[in-house]
């Protein structure tokens, strides 16, 4: 008995340890920040559902899928790159920031035409090319500075700042929301998307205006921008193939069942995004000092992620619990049409604590240096999702795209975890052989 509680102990000090000073105010504020912005986005996104309906919700987030699995190439990493250099060398800030827009903007015009093509392929006909074009000026551009703006204050671990901004998004989305309820002529998905546009440029403006006046005004080297592009892929590979496991059910969804099974199944995705908040606050909160830990190694990496792993499982936990009971509420908020996104719901409530399981392994991959090998385990995984999406969800429907992306999960627990027993193991040998050798 007394060994358990010496045990429990143990865990606390733990939890204390990975929990105070400037990391728990960085979380108390993402949180805030997130939380604030998450209940403004549920009460747009239950504007935008009951106004659009099932089938143009559905019709809507097929092309914002398309353009997500092209958005993290469209500043190739450079946000990653930022935090990772500014945050253990404040000098570098100017040249990273400079250089991360001159990216965004170059590769952002390049990829609006690709999504252009791509999605003349994939989506249906009645969703014209100019619904493409605003959301993906909006993602590809227009967002990816407004992130980047977060990243910048992210590096400083000035996320009160990041905080601030994301609820302003909020803000300005709801506005946006309000307005094709009360002004929009046609309610269409079309004046949606001008809208959607609209907000995210006002936003990321907002945003750009601000890091310059507080941290400084952009440089660019296109020196780095040549020598770290290696690096940068790494990052984008890992981000775009993160949206092609978890999201692109949502366009073959559209593509080869109805928009109105994709607008169910995206519905239930927000639902379930809304009680990952925390734990993304508290990812983005500890992300800086991952790299710092990561200096050390794996092993410190490792020891640093297993900290913060207790918090964000016992929150997992109630989060299960919490989806299961709150699901039959959804059809009386989002209306008729969502009526089997009860049962969505309940069938996603699990992925809260696999996500919880492999989110941490992943940065600390990442804060080691190793994002090789994370872009690696990722791109298998999303090109092994998309094959089993394009099989299954074609017979199973909604309910085949929310049993691929609990597989998808599975997978990147097994990999990430394993591939970390094997660096730890290697690290332990190369440590044993540099003593022997002394």
């Amino acid at each position: 008995m007394l060994a358990r509680w010496m045990s429990f102990g143990k865990h606390l000090s733990k939890l204390h340890s990975a929990m105070n000073g400037l990391l728990l105010r960085n979380t108390l504020w993402m949180l805030l920040g997130d939380g604030i912005r998450l209940l403004l986005q549920m009460v747009y996104f239950v504007i935008i559902a009951r106004t659009l309906g099932a089938s143009g919700y559905g019709l809507f987030i097929g092309v914002v899928t398309l353009v997500a699995i092209l958005t993290p190439f469209s500043s190739l990493g450079r946000g990653e790159l930022l935090i990772m250099n500014v945050s253990r060398d404040k000098e570098l800030f100017r040249e990273y920031f400079g250089n991360a827009l001159f990216m965004t903007a170059v590769s952002g015009i390049a990829l609006t035409v690709l999504a252009i093509i791509l999605g003349r392929f994939l989506l249906p006909e009645s969703i014209s090319t100019s619904i493409i074009v605003w959301v993906a000026v909006s993602d590809l551009i227009m967002y990816r500075v407004l992130e980047i703006c977060g990243q910048s204050y992210q590096a400083f671990e000035r996320l009160k700042r990041t905080a601030q901004l994301n609820m302003l998004m909020g803000v300005v989305r709801l506005a946006g929301a309000l307005a094709l309820l009360f002004v929009a002529a046609q309610h269409s998905v079309e004046e949606w998307a001008i809208l959607y546009f609209l907000t995210t440029g006002v936003m990321a403006v907002a945003a750009l205006a601000l890091v310059i006046h507080e941290l400084g005004g952009p440089q660019l080297h296109l020196q780095k921008v040549v020598r770290e592009w290696r690096s940068g892929a790494y990052f984008s590979i890992s981000q775009s193939s993160l949206v092609v496991y978890s999201d692109i059910g949502k366009t073959i969804l559209v593509k080869y069942a109805s928009a109105q099974h994709a607008g169910i199944y995206a519905a239930a995705s927000r639902i379930v995004d809304v009680t990952l908040a925390p734990i993304y606050s508290l990812m983005s909160a500890a992300f800086s000092r991952f790299f710092q830990e990561g200096k050390y190694g794996i092993t410190a990496s490792v020891r640093y992620a297993n900290k913060l792993l207790l918090i964000s499982l016992a929150y997992s936990a109630i989060a299960w619990l919490g989806l299961y009971l709150i699901a039959p509420v959804l059809p009386w908020i989002l209306g008729e049409d969502y009526r089997f996104a009860v049962e969505a719901v309940q069938w996603m409530a699990l992925i809260p604590l696999l996500k919880s399981l492999h989110f941490f392994a992943a940065d600390a991959l990442t804060g080691a240096g190793f994002q090789g090998w994370r872009s690696a385990i990722q791109v298998f995984v999303a090109a092994l999702v998309a094959v089993l999406h394009i099989l299954i969800v074609p017979l199973f429907l909604w309910k085949g795209a929310i049993v691929v992306s609990i597989i998808g999960d599975i997978l990147l627990c097994c990999g990430y975890w394993g591939i970390i027993g094997y660096l730890q193991r290697r690290e332990r040998i190369v440590g044993v052989t540099g003593q022997l050798t002394n």
